[in-house]
């Protein structure tokens, strides 16, 4: 379970901290265990997600899983580390959604098979 702690742990913070990057006021954060799959919500009233950078978000949110992640990181050496929260939560999950409105906040949802 220690695992399974620190995992959650890190999603929820890296997706609050890009809501509080995104100037939010009210962040709606919500984790549930249905069947064998853990669901992590994460909503906001920041300033959301343009839509030309929404297709890209989503693919951030469904990078290859962490045993996948040697290889991400030889892709990211020498280059800036900012941004790349959202491809890190992708590769500790196993399916993500996300919905925003440009001026109307950001709904993440990340599912976690058990």
């Amino acid at each position: 379970m220690p695992y399974r702690y620190n995992h959650i742990r890190g999603i929820v913070d890296e997706l609050v901290n890009n809501s509080v990057r995104a100037n939010a006021t009210d962040i709606d954060v919500n984790i549930r265990l249905k069947d064998d799959t853990i669901i992590i919500r994460v909503k906001d009233n920041g300033k959301g997600i343009p839509e030309h950078r929404m297709e890209e978000a989503q693919k951030k949110l469904n990078q290859p899983r962490r045993h996948e992640i040697e290889e991400y990181y030889g892709e990211l050496a020498g280059q800036n580390l900012i941004g790349t929260g959202l491809s890190l939560v992708g590769m500790m999950t196993d399916k993500a959604e996300v919905k925003s409105k440009p001026g109307g906040g950001t709904e993440i949802t990340v599912y976690i098979k058990g």
